[in-house]
């Protein structure tokens, strides 16, 4: 039967096929602000094949509505009634994590966009490029190392940031009262070698008041951009001065959305996502992160703001660019990326993985040295290994850009102890409600409640001393035996304290090449074996057996809340995942 979840599919396919010259979908932000998680799961998507866009908002100022002419600092901005505008009230009511396809489509790739006539902002006279230019044109016979991948410095400065916060305004988000501001800001984009400064704009919110608070930036998946509710919904999760800022060259032409200066993902293409010969920083792949890195900048600059406690969160491209800014600088003290990892050679040896399709429409492949560059100087598991932030690593167990092969790897990496995952089983990048295997719905709660619930456990333990969130379970140890043709599952699980109970424990087990999960619930042993979850399974072992379990927790609390931690996957060796084709979600 057509269902309307797959007419929106097929639509959004062929408009997207349509602007990117026949090049496959990104679908890379299952949901706007869902399963771009973050407004807890509210992030703008990247390229949607489910064709969701974030919850409507009411009105959400445009990129046009930025107000440069209130230039004040932060404490300016708060204390004087002459430095902001009349204060208005905002109701938002969409859902936070919403993922639901009857939404609108997301941002196509980006074009590229014409140059602003507020260029620079507050910040027109500043000049804020570093000395980055690759040649020194006074010894041409001289080999000049080149620049450094990030010029840490450079993004520090708060000097060259022009950070300003204007139109400040009252906006209420999932019951919660905050204070919101358009932000703009000073970054950069590498041309021909030479980085050159572009304006980035968004938005920042945080709960009404003055205290000091810890600060998190959030960021959206590629085509993506940042509203108003990517801000605000975060914030009223967290309780913490939340910035989410569109991408370079992000934004143009969506209602509600923050435009930012540069070449967007889409530019050339898709080109621009992987180009790297003449400079890795070419790449958008360089651009985004160093854009939040710059956003990092400008919250420490606000006085209720503690510069020593900054997060970051995003999905798809915003949680590569969080595994990237987690490694590069270490300013972040705790990062939760939604549905992406590093590794992508082993993510596309699974012939339909997503990259290949973006590789196809900028006219690459993995055999071109332009992914070989972007692979040496930006993989995100490269850069995540000497991450001294804490991350927890939420993905969907079907993820065609980010199968578990390549998580798991991730997570190899990643060696802080620290390190947790939250696995999200049926659920993948775009095409779970024509091919999950479960109602949508069902898939959709489950992928809300470890997006949200991940990013509250994680960012309130690491930044707060929220009593809550003040131990963090260990993973479950997994040993999984055939038995009587069939598996006998054990289960070693931390009862995590009296501050958390354990709601569920269950086995999930894919026989079909991760393309489809089952999943069985544990049940605790007693007296000596208490705390050891077990059970006898009639499932056939099998080559492409693939396996982990996941432990639900909840606070206590007549208002629960709830959270997962996950055992790394047991993946047979040799294994390459069933990765849904682009088009057909099979």
């Amino acid at each position: 039967m057509v269902t309307r979840q797959s007419l929106l599919v097929m639509a959004w396919i062929a408009g997207l096929i349509a602007s990117c010259g026949g090049g496959a979908a990104s679908s890379a932000d299952v949901a706007s602000d869902g399963i771009t998680w973050s407004d807890a799961i509210e992030a703008t998507p990247d390229v949607d094949v489910r064709g969701k866009d974030a919850p409507d908002a009411p009105p959400d100022p445009g990129s046009d509505a930025v107000d440069t002419a209130e230039t004040g600092t932060p404490a300016e901005v708060e204390a004087s009634p002459e430095a902001t505008e009349a204060t208005e009230t905002t109701e938002t009511t969409d859902a936070v994590a919403d993922p639901s396809p009857d939404s609108a489509p997301d941002v196509p790739p980006e074009a590229d966009l014409p140059p602003f006539p507020d260029a620079g902002d507050a910040a027109a006279e500043v000049d804020p490029t570093p000395d980055t230019s690759a040649t020194d044109p006074g010894q041409p016979d001289t080999a000049v190392p080149p620049p450094p991948l990030f010029d840490h410095a450079a993004i520090r400065d708060a000097s060259t940031a022009a950070c300003t916060f204007s139109n400040h305004r009252t906006a209420i988000k999932d019951g919660a009262i905050l204070d919101a501001w358009d932000v703009s800001y000073l970054s950069w984009e590498s041309v021909d070698g030479v980085l050159e400064p572009i304006v980035i704009r968004g938005f920042v919110a945080r709960p009404i008041g003055s205290s000091t608070l810890p600060g998190v930036i959030h960021a959206h998946g590629l085509g993506g951009c940042a509203k108003e509710t990517d801000a605000t919904g975060p914030a009223a999760l967290l309780g913490m001065v939340v910035l989410a800022y569109t991408g370079p060259g992000g934004g143009e032409g969506v209602e509600g959305c923050a435009v930012s200066e540069g070449k967007g993902a889409g530019a050339d293409n898709g080109y621009h996502l992987f180009d790297t010969l003449t400079d890795p920083r070419e790449s958008w792949f360089w651009g985004h992160p160093v854009a939040a890195m710059r956003g990092i900048t400008c919250l420490q600059q606000r006085s209720d703001v503690d510069a020593q406690r900054i997060g970051m969160t995003g999905f798809s491209a915003g949680g590569v660019a969080t595994l990237v800014v987690s490694g590069a600088d270490d300013r972040v003290k705790a990062g939760v990326p939604l549905s992406a990892c590093g590794h992508w050679e082993i993510a596309t040896e699974a012939p339909k993985a997503w990259q290949h399709g973006l590789l196809q429409a900028a006219g690459l492949s993995t055999a071109s040295p332009e992914w070989s560059a972007l692979l040496a100087a930006l993989d995100p598991a490269l850069v995540a290994s000497a991450s001294k932030a804490p991350l927890l690593m939420v993905n969907g167990t079907s993820d065609e850009f980010f199968p578990l092969t390549a998580h798991v790897a991730t997570l190899h990496d990643v060696t802080l102890a620290e390190t947790r995952t939250s696995l999200v089983g049926n659920f993948d990048h775009g095409c779970y409600a024509l091919s999950g295997g479960e109602s949508a719905s069902t898939i959709e709660d489950r992928a809300t409640l470890r997006a949200k619930g991940g990013q509250r456990l994680w960012l309130r333990h690491w930044l707060t001393s929220d009593p809550a969130y003040a131990y963090v379970p260990a993973p479950p140890i997994v040993v999984v035996q055939p038995q009587a043709g069939g598996l006998l599952v054990t289960a070693t699980v931390d009862s995590a304290g009296p501050a958390l109970a354990i709601e569920s424990v269950r086995f999930w087990w894919s026989l079909d090449d991760a393309f489809l999960w089952g999943n069985n619930e544990l049940e605790e042993g007693s007296g000596m074996f208490s705390g050891v979850w077990y059970a006898a399974l009639p499932i056939a072992p099998a080559a492409n057996l693939v396996t982990f379990v996941d432990v639900q927790y909840k606070t206590s609390g007549l208002v629960p809340e709830r959270f997962s931690i996950s055992s790394v996957p047991i993946i047979p060796g040799g294994f390459v995942p069933h990765v849904r084709d682009q088009s057909s979600c099979l």
